[in-house]
């Protein structure tokens, strides 16, 4: 399994736990989890029986962590694994690192990936009044405790604007460095295989937006 080769190098330089979920999966996942983990005391799986969606795959992984410090990344490795490392480090050196989020900020996408980007982030500066950056670019790494803020997250796409906006209006602050985003290896993205399904999810992250402003989704 190559998220958990790629993670294995860094066992050396960092101490830290690797949560694999599996949200749903009807493939052999558990199978291939059950082969390769137990020569890899660094990872585990959590499984969730019912895909409900992104956002509960993220927020039930982040639940099960138990660090100090929390990330989530691709598990596709359209992300390098060693950003999260990076992401880490800048975190670390920051004098006031609890109120503190570092991101990813991704190069290498197409016109259009770029486009629809800065299109959303134009809707959020107009809908929720706060500049978010690059909001589904990953890793994302924080304190446990931005957790806190966590009371009622979206189970779908949205759970990335979600949580920066409750971070931003809470007073964190947000830094990016520069990562590579190559087009996809494996598997197929949910929500940008079709223009009908990039269409729902773009309106529906509009719509959640605007919930989100006026207090629906607290």
């Amino acid at each position: 399994m190559k998220i958990v080769e790629r993670f294995a190098q860094f066992t050396e330089q960092y101490d830290f736990e690797l949560i694999l979920v599996d949200n749903g999966s009807t493939d052999d996942t558990q199978q291939v989890m059950a082969e390769v983990l137990p020569s890899h005391p660094f990872a585990r799986c959590v499984q969730i029986t019912d895909n409900k969606g992104y956002g509960d795959g993220v927020y039930t992984g982040l639940r099960e962590a138990r660090g100090e410090v929390l990330a989530w990344t691709h598990a596709d490795l359209q992300t390098d694994p060693a950003d999260v490392f990076r992401v880490f480090d800048v975190w670390l050196a920051d004098a006031d690192s609890k109120r503190l989020i570092v991101k990813g900020c991704r190069h290498g996408r197409r016109f259009m990936e770029r486009f629809i980007s800065r299109a959303m982030e134009l809707v959020a500066l107009v809908l929720l009044r706060q500049w978010i950056p690059e909001i589904n670019a990953q890793p994302k790494l924080f304190h446990r405790s931005v957790m806190d803020l966590v009371t009622n997250p979206p189970v779908d796409f949205n759970f990335d604007v979600y949580l920066l906006y409750r971070a931003i209006r809470s007073g964190l602050r947000i830094r990016q460095i520069d990562v590579d985003f190559p087009p996809r290896e494996y598997g197929e993205s949910n929500w940008s295989s079709t223009w009908k399904s990039k269409i729902r999810t773009i309106c529906g992250s509009i719509a959640f937006m605007f919930r989100l402003r006026i207090g629906g989704h607290a």
